[in-house]
C-alpha cells in the first residue's frame, strides 16, 4: 500500500469542524470549492491505496497561493481518487477548466490538415519556449500511485 492510513483513522478522534482547515486567506481552486459540509462528508474516506481527503487537499492547505494567481490547491494520488473524491474534484476541475462538466468529452482530430498554423508566431524562440517549458506531469499506470513529488 503506496500511502499508509492510520493518520486518517487517528483523526476521527476529533469533530471534522476541529479539523477543517482555515482557507479564508487562500486563493486556489480548491479553497474556493471545499466547504465544512463537503469536508465533513469526505473526510472518512479512502482510495483502496489509502489515499485520503486530507492528502487530496494537503498542498493546497500549505501553499495558500498568490492574489493573482489561481492555482489548483489539490492532487490526486491515484485513479480511483477521481471517483471516491469527485465531489470536491469534479468542481475543482469544471472552474479550473472554462466550465467543463465530468460529462464533456475532448474533442480530438488527429487529421493533419485540419491543423491551423499561426506562422507569425513560429520563431525560433517560441518553438524553445514551447518545447522547453512543457509542464511535467507525474506518469500513470493503472494501480500505481501518481508521483506529483516533483521527481
Amino acid at each position: 500500500m503506496p500511502f499508509g492510513n492510520t493518520h486518517n483513522k487517528l483523526k476521527m478522534n476529533y469533530t471534522s469542524e476541529q479539523e477543517y482547515p482555515d482557507l479564508s486567506k487562500h486563493n486556489n481552486h480548491m479553497a474556493k470549492v471545499l466547504t465544512p459540509e463537503m469536508y465533513a462528508n469526505l473526510r472518512d474516506k479512502e482510495t483502496p491505496s489509502g489515499f485520503t481527503l486530507d492528502d487530496v487537499i494537503q498542498t493546497g492547505v500549505d501553499n495558500p497561493g498568490h492574489p493573482f494567481i489561481m492555482t489548483v490547491g489539490c492532487v490526486a494520488g491515484d485513479e480511483e481518487t477521481y471517483e471516491v473524491f469527485k465531489e470536491l474534484l469534479d468542481p475543482v476541475i469544471e472552474d479550473r477548466h472554462g466550465g467543463y462538466k465530468p460529462t464533456d468529452k475532448h474533442k480530438t482530430d488527429l487529421n493533419p490538415d485540419n491543423l491551423v498554423v499561426k506562422t507569425h508566431l513560429c520563431t525560433h524562440r517560441l518553438l524553445c519556449l514551447c518545447v522547453c517549458k512543457l509542464p511535467k506531469v507525474g506518469r500513470h499506470e493503472s494501480k500505481w500511485s501518481l508521483d506529483y513529488s516533483g521527481r
